[in-house]
């Protein structure tokens, strides 16, 4: 039955990631996440979507809320790292 509906909703043109939010492993998790400043520029020019990236980024909208979440916190823990990552065009070095 989900996967009929799944089939049915991806006929309808609903985007997969979408879609599958009726099958049963759709449901969301939770995690902890390490990683230095490095991992985390990179994180962030792949995750969210900004006008003045020096390479373009079009992630989903759920894993850019993260990752503007993730981003509020590292511009406010490290301010010079966070400025030298914007003013690269927001490249991880």
């Amino acid at each position: 039955l989900c996967y009929a509906n799944y089939k049915k909703m991806l006929d309808a043109g609903i985007a997969r990631e979408v879609a599958r939010a009726v099958l049963p492993v759709a449901l969301y998790s939770s995690m902890y996440v390490t990683m230095n400043a490095r991992a985390l520029m990179n994180f962030l020019s792949l995750r969210t979507s900004r006008a003045d990236s020096h390479f373009p980024s079009y992630p989903q909208r759920e894993i850019e809320m993260v990752a503007e979440k993730m981003e509020e916190h590292f511009a406010r823990l490290m301010p010079i790292t966070y400025g030298a990552f914007q003013k690269s065009g927001r490249v991880a070095p």
